[in-house]
C-alpha cells in the first residue's frame, strides 16, 4: 500500500480550526502542485439537476472566475467523473477537445493535460479538483500520486458544504458574481 502523502495530523488540526474548508483546501493544493504537478488548478462543485456545475476556486480568476456556472454535457467526462465516480485524465489537447466545450481556451493558456480528482461522499460526487498542466503531463505515476490526495479532496468539499452557502468558495473574501453567466452557453 503507498504512503499517503499528506500529515494526518495537520489535516485535522487544519479541519478543527477556522476556515476549516479555505485551510485544507490551501494545504491540498500545496500537496497537489508538489506531488502531481500543475500549471492551473481549479475547484467545481455540481447542479446535476440542472446540468451545470459552479467553480469555487481558481489560480486564474481572469480566464476562469469564481462562481461562473459551466453546463455539463454528457459525454465521457460526464460518465466517468459524475455516473462513474472515477478520475479523469487525458495528455493532449484532442483528448480535453472531445469533452470540454472550453478546449480552445485551455489550449491558449498553454495547456494540453488534464486531471480532475472527484470528490465523493454519500455515493454522490459533491464536487472535483480540475488541474491542467502542459501536454503529455498526467502520465500513469502523476495521475497515481495526485489520486493519493483524493480523501483530502473530499474533506475539502465536504467542509465547504458546510458553510451552508450556495456562494461559498475556497477563496475567502472572493465572493461570485451577484449574477453568474453559463459558459458554454444552452445547449440546444
Amino acid at each position: 500500500m503507498p504512503a499517503i502523502p499528506y500529515d494526518i495530523d495537520h489535516v485535522w488540526n487544519l479541519t478543527a480550526g477556522e476556515s476549516a474548508a479555505a485551510s485544507v483546501f490551501s494545504y491540498l493544493h500545496e500537496g497537489l502542485k508538489r506531488d502531481a504537478g500543475c500549471g492551473l488548478l481549479t475547484a467545481s462543485v455540481y447542479d446535476l439537476a440542472n446540468m451545470r456545475s459552479r467553480r469555487v476556486f481558481s489560480e486564474n480568476p481572469g480566464a476562469y472566475p469564481l462562481g461562473n456556472f459551466k453546463r455539463l454535457d454528457r459525454n465521457r467526462y460526464f460518465e466517468t467523473v459524475l455516473v462513474g465516480k472515477r478520475h479523469f485524465s487525458s495528455t493532449t489537447i484532442e483528448e480535453i477537445a472531445e469533452v470540454f466545450f472550453d478546449w480552445q481556451k485551455i489550449r491558449d493558456l498553454g495547456f494540453e493535460s488534464n486531471m480532475n480528482i472527484p470528490a465523493i461522499a454519500d455515493g454522490t460526487v459533491i464536487g472535483s479538483v480540475n488541474l491542467l498542466e502542459k501536454k503529455g503531463h498526467y502520465d500513469a505515476e502523476r495521475v497515481r500520486r495526485a489520486l493519493l490526495w483524493q480523501p483530502v479532496v473530499t474533506l475539502s468539499f465536504l467542509l465547504l458544504a458546510r458553510e451552508g452557502s450556495d456562494e461559498a468558495t475556497f477563496s475567502p473574501g472572493m465572493a461570485p458574481p451577484s449574477q453568474p453567466s453559463l459558459e458554454g452557453g444552452l445547449k440546444s
